[in-house]
């Protein structure tokens, strides 16, 4: 997706003035709320992604950390982010210090938007150059200009990727990402976009439908019966956790699911179809 949806300018602190992680927390859950001028309270959002951190660190290594809250009255997600060119102790999972923060609230019902905005996030940053583009922009307008540019053409790749893939339904493999996997993100997304939508229905259901085709029959069943009984079906991993159940997966599992681009993998515990950030 294109990221800077989800992020306006006076949301980008290009230097931050917390020394804490704590602080930093604090000072990006304040931004983002008085520059979204959102009448909901800072306290719960806050105490959120404070417990979050306790509980595991979002920083997801590489410098970048995504901290995050479902916060209830928002209609969209929305997020800050924080750029730290010291670094902070931030109990990342490569041990190193952070510089980049992404802050993220986003309502119940948006769980696929929000897995797909760190997907992007993280699949983008993992690009060494735009990481450095960014750690290096002179201003708030120039990171987001650097946001815009870079999730732009990553989505324009992705919607092409997509394109060769409805077309020829042999295709087994995307780039960096089993195909089944990509279509049930985008299956869950639009079955949200159509749960939450008074327009356009109609469209929408042709493309669930489109989507549905091109699913692994097998994998289709299992997805549709975690969708009726304890949506949603797909989730993220942040750190060694899975989303859906909160509970801490093996390290090694973990490893292997990262590493694994062959297979689409569930939970253990909770047999959600899971997405290691």
């Amino acid at each position: 997706m294109v990221l800077t949806k989800y992020i306006t300018k006076p949301c980008i602190v290009p230097v931050m003035e917390a020394n804490t992680k704590a602080d930093a927390l604090k000072e990006l859950t304040r931004t983002l709320f008085d520059k979204r001028k959102l009448t909901e309270e800072t306290g719960p959002a806050l105490d959120q992604i404070m417990a979050r951190e306790v509980t595991e660190s979002t920083g997801i290594g590489r410098g970048i950390a995504l901290p995050h809250a479902r916060v209830t009255g928002i209609k969209s997600l929305m997020c800050a982010v924080g750029r730290v060119p010291e670094g902070l102790d931030f109990s990342a999972i490569d041990r190193k210090p952070v510089h980049l923060i992404f802050l993220i609230c986003y309502p119940p019902a948006q769980q696929t938007v929000y897995l797909n905005f760190i997907a992007t996030v993280s699949k983008l940053l993992g690009d060494a150059a735009h990481l450095e583009a960014i750690m290096k922009a002179d201003s708030a307008e120039e990171i987001f200009d650097l946001l815009e540019e870079t999730s732009t053409h990553f989505t324009e790749h992705h919607e092409e990727g997509v394109r060769k893939l409805k077309a020829d339904p042999g295709i087994s493999q995307m780039p960096d990402a089993h195909a089944d996997l990509v279509l049930l993100a985008r299956l869950q997304l639009c079955q949200e976009m159509y749960d939450n939508t008074r327009t356009g229905k109609g469209q929408i259901k042709q493309r669930i439908e489109t989507i549905r085709s091109l699913v692994d029959p097998r994998i289709l069943q299992h997805f549709d019966r975690l969708m009726k009984g304890r949506p949603p079906a797909l989730v993220s991993v942040e750190g060694d956790t899975c989303q859906g159940c909160f509970m801490r997966l093996p390290s090694k599992f973990v490893q292997q699911v990262r590493q694994d681009k062959q297979h689409i993998h569930t939970c253990t515990n909770c047999s959600r179809f899971i997405y290691v950030v």
